[in-house]
């Protein structure tokens, strides 16, 4: 079954885009576990999340490299740091600079120029 879902390019794109959007998770469990004392129940509870999270990455990371090529598979990762973005200015309310989004508008326009240089081939 999941060979057949993986025969289809779109879902292995889908399939890249949803475990990015799962590794940029752990930052903010992270960040959120780093609130509480070393070693303290909130601690290894969001440590744990944060490690599940990156077993289910790890797994859908190599599903994924086995069908696309490694350039195409980590031009999706560019992704996960406009999503860490994202997160840090919605959970914690980090300020924004505008070097900042002037960082996230070059990885998106190198995202879309190599995706779109990608579908022209």
């Amino acid at each position: 079954m999941l060979d057949q879902f993986l025969s289809k390019r779109r879902n292995i794109i889908f399939l890249a885009i949803v475990a990015v959007f799962m590794e940029s998770l752990t930052s903010p469990c992270l960040k959120l576990g780093g609130k509480y004392p070393f070693l303290s129940t909130g601690y290894i509870a969001w440590f744990c999340l944060a490690v599940v999270i990156l077993g289910f990455y790890a797994v859908c990371w190599q599903l994924i490299l086995e069908k696309l090529p490694l350039t195409t598979a980590y031009l999706r990762r560019g992704f996960s740091y406009i999503l860490i973005f994202v997160w840090a200015t919605l959970i914690f309310h980090e300020t924004i600079t505008w070097k900042q989004i002037l960082g996230i508008i070059v990885i998106s326009i190198g995202m879309v120029v190599s995706i779109s240089d990608e579908k022209s081939n």
